[in-house]
């Protein structure tokens, strides 16, 4: 009776109850039975146990096929046999939910080392529902023999069942490391677990170190053994389904800590042939269903989520797993692989929360403390066991000494025997509690006198004496070593490594899960091939990229290939040489920019157009003209100091910006530049340093040299400074800017082009004097013989000057300039 309780009656005993009511506090009965009955869904069924790894159903179906005799060396028995032993002895519960921890621990799929044997159907991958237990059969599986090993010999500790009747193990001696082997998952009571499956063969590796520190130290705790260490032999989980896990980080923390996150992603291949394009899935992430991952995928196809892809197909057998995703032509497969990736269960996180019970509490467990409470376990196993084997040889040796002692006196025993009215007196003469006239006392004890009285009379009197001798010889070794290794601490442990040895011996495989160290950035880039392509924009907005090889160096001459295949009165527009994770900058000449990476565009062969380009910039403007597409390294996103982006207007107007003000454009867009005048638009864009030159050139055939550093930077939507005069300004060379270039290189040259076809190749130069020369290489000279001197490329002028000339036009036929690029020195003629 607590303090909250108040006796409101006593009864006198009048009416023979003796009964005393109570008046309990309901906050205090809610708090100890919810106590009560959290504790008993932790301990009784959610956590395992952290000696043998096993829940109490796992245990009780295990000890009871055992019992039940459905063992690996005897025939399959109906599952249901097994089920109502378990049921009926150890395990007052459902039938269904024993019937499921023996469908689970016979599955391949949910268990790295099944323990149960099954035969019939145990559901599948799929998540298809196992048959009835009363079709399918079931017994241990071989390795399954190992946890049960010894259990006869007082190895373990007994607790009565739910009714007393029988005895049931309270753990398993358990001479696999099974917590490890095949982890756990479960619910309990404001706490769960998560623990995942690993190698045999690697925990074994660490549970030698361990063992090996503790002969080495003579520690009786756990050793001073770093995660770095440990995880020279164990590497990471090992999931029975393979894969690959990202993120050796997460691993050691969980191993640290008992706490830890990592990724688990599918096994997959990716195929470009004359086949086409397709993903294929061979290993898919732990306790994934595949049929309902499938079922995602299409979700995601059909909401458009994940575009690229035509067809899936599930090609799965006995053989293993194999699903074909088909991937559409003007897809990459690696991007719509990444895309899968992020938003289907093809890519798991895993999180872990090793909780276990040690010492009859939940307890976050380590790797450290795993490993110690298992070698722990097996020693006291190992212990226990010598101890029972002890007792077993002592007692045979003592029944041995008694049959020796009775052949000295064999007439007198097979006297007494022939006079007894029964086996008891034949005992108790032989005991000495009761004697016989003419012979003398016997002083056997209670087991000899036994043995001898349960034997006939003839066998002892042909008794071999030397056999006798000889097993009691034999026994006196085998109860020196007992005695040694119950004496011996380092013969305990090293008994341990033999007996796990001879388990990895005889199971111990290969790794199934490839561990990639580097954790997974989750970007959709991950995946796609670093490699040089084109990107092509049309007149009509169609773009796409196509592998630069996909293009063959060709002579002078030559016909050429067809490059893009285009609508009636389509014509390429822009083309430019990128790599396919360089970031595309897309100008319009409206001064708006948007952001998109060079392998989104839709991939394509020579002769394809491509997608629109309202597909992947569903922002842009109808009113709006791409001018310029730029590409920007990753390296130059990630370190854009001293590096700008360069505009020029239709009216002349440069600007100049720090590229680290447009590093985060994305496809919405943003304003790249304000227009300071009506009409005006933007031209070009360029990315320079301050030590490149810049040339503005205007249609009318007109040029203006600076140098990048004689523009002022300013913020992302300004308006800029006039870099040339055209147009109606006074003193202007006329028209408008038909396009910028920026140079580093003296040896470059500009190459303009007019409406009418005419070309002209200018090297930039040094802007410098330096004596004329004709065709051949001649010096030129003036009239009086001094040598003509003439400016090296493009004069030098202030940023807003009418410039110089560049190309003469045929005025007459209204002839202007309309494309300015560079070319390299190739030491040949246009």
């Amino acid at each position: 009776m607590t303090s909250d309780d108040e006796i409101l009656e006593e009864d006198d005993g009048s009416a023979g109850s003796g009964e005393i009511i109570l008046n309990h506090s309901l906050n205090t009965e809610m708090k100890n039975s919810y106590i009560n009955y959290a504790m008993s869904v932790i301990i009784g069924r959610a956590l395992p146990d952290a000696r043998d790894g096993l829940k109490p159903v796992h245990r009780r179906v295990l000890y009871g096929m055992f019992e039940g005799g459905h063992t690996s060396d005897k025939k399959f028995s109906k599952s249901a046999r097994s089920v109502g032993e378990v049921m009926g002895k150890y395990h007052p519960h459902g039938d269904q939910s024993i019937y499921d921890t023996m469908v689970r621990m016979a599955q391949e799929f949910s268990l790295r080392y099944p323990l149960v044997d099954g035969q019939g159907n145990f559901g599948s991958i799929d998540g298809d529902p196992p048959a009835a237990m009363r079709y399918t059969e079931s017994r241990l599986d071989r390795i399954a023999k190992h946890m049960l090993d010894d259990i006869n010999k007082n190895t373990v500790d007994f607790q009565p069942n739910f009714d007393d009747s029988e005895d049931e193990p309270s753990v398993l001696p358990a001479r696999l490391p099974n917590l490890l082997l095949n982890g756990s998952d479960g619910i309990a009571v404001g706490m769960a677990t998560r623990i995942p499956p690993h190698n045999l063969t690697e925990v074994a590796g660490a549970v030698n170190l361990h063992v090996d520190t503790l002969l080495e130290t003579g520690e009786e705790g756990k050793p001073n053994i770093s995660i770095e260490e440990y995880m020279q032999h164990v590497k990471g989980p090992d999931f029975p389904t393979g894969a690959s896990i990202h993120g050796i980080d997460g691993i050691a923390d969980m191993y640290a800590t008992g706490k830890g996150r990592f990724h688990v992603r599918a096994k997959c291949e990716v195929f470009d042939d004359e086949k086409g394009k397709r993903i294929v899935v061979h290993e898919i992430p732990y306790q994934v269903k595949k049929a309902d991952m499938l079922v995602q995928i299409a979700d995601l196809v059909n909401k458009e989520v994940v575009v690229g892809i035509r067809d899936i197909r599930d090609e799965s057998s006995k053989e293993g797993i194999r699903v074909v995703i088909e991937v559409k032509n003007n897809a990459d497969p690696h991007a719509v692989l990444n895309q899968l990736f992020k938003s289907s269960r093809l890519q798991e996180s895993y999180s872990a929360n090793m909780m276990g019970i040690l010492d009859g509490r939940p307890v976050l467990l380590t790797l450290s403390t795993m490993i110690h409470t298992y070698v722990a376990h097996r020693e006291s196993v190992v212990e226990r066991r010598a101890a029972f084997d002890l007792g077993k040889a002592q007692a045979r040796a003592h029944i041995l000494e008694g049959l020796v002692k009775a052949q000295d006196r064999i007439d007198d025993v097979v006297a007494v025997g022939k006079a007894s009215a029964s086996r008891e007196q034949f005992e108790n003469v032989l005991r000495g509690d009761e004697t016989m006239a003419g012979i003398d006392p016997f002083d056997f004890s209670e087991a000899q006198a036994k043995a001898i009285a349960e034997r006939r009379l003839y066998q002892l009197s042909r008794l071999d004496v030397n056999k006798v001798q000889e097993e009691h010889e034999e026994l006196k070794l085998v109860i020196a070593d007992l005695e040694d290794i119950l004496g011996s601490r380092p013969r305990r442990l090293n008994i341990l490594k033999e007996e796990l040895a001879e388990v990895v011996d005889r199971h111990g495989d290969e790794r199934r899960s490839f561990i990639d160290p580097m954790p997974l950035s989750m970007d959709r880039e991950d995946l796609i091939e670093e490699r040089a392509i084109v990107i092509t924009l049309s007149e009509d907005n169609y773009i796409r990229h196509t592998p630069v090889e996909t293009f063959r160096t060709q002579n002078r001459g030559g016909r050429g290939l067809k490059g893009v295949t285009t609508k009636s009165e389509d014509t390429p527009q822009l083309i430019t040489a990128c790599f396919s994770k360089d970031r595309l900058l897309i100008f319009t000449d409206q001064g708006r920019v948007y952001g998109l990476k060079a392998w989104e565009t839709p991939l394509g062969s020579r002769q394809s157009r491509g997608s629109h380009v309202r597909n992947l910039l569903e922002s842009l403007r109808e009113d709006e003209n791409i001018v310029s597409i730029l590409p920007i390294s990753r390296e130059l996103l990630e370190e854009p100091e001293d590096h700008y982006l360069l505009f020029a207007t239709r009216l002349g107007l440069i600007k100049k910006t720090a590229l680290s003000e447009y590093v985060r454009i994305n496809r919405n867009g943003k304003y790249a530049l304000r227009f300071k005048k009506e009409g005006d638009s933007l031209v070009n864009v360029r990315s320079a340093t301050n030590d490149h030159d810049i040339v503005m050139i205007s249609t009318a055939g007109y040029a203006s040299r600076f140098n990048c550093g004689d523009i002022r930077a300013s913020g992302r939507v300004s308006g800029g400074v006039y870099g040339i005069k055209v147009g109606d300004r006074k003193g202007s060379g006329g028209g408008f800017v038909a396009g910028m270039v920026a140079m580093l290189s003296s040896d470059e040259h500009i190459l303009t082009i007019s409406k009418y076809g005419m070309a002209k190749r200018s090297r930039l130069g040094t802007a410098e004097k330096i004596h004329d020369s004709d065709a051949s290489g001649e010096p030129k000279y003036e009239d009086d013989g001094s040598p003509k001197m003439v400016t090296d490329g493009y004069r030098r002028t202030k940023p807003g000057a009418k410039g110089v000339r560049t190309m003469r036009l045929d005025e007459e036929h209204n002839d202007s300039i309309i494309s300015v690029r560079t070319i390299p020195d190739i030491n040949d003629h246009l």
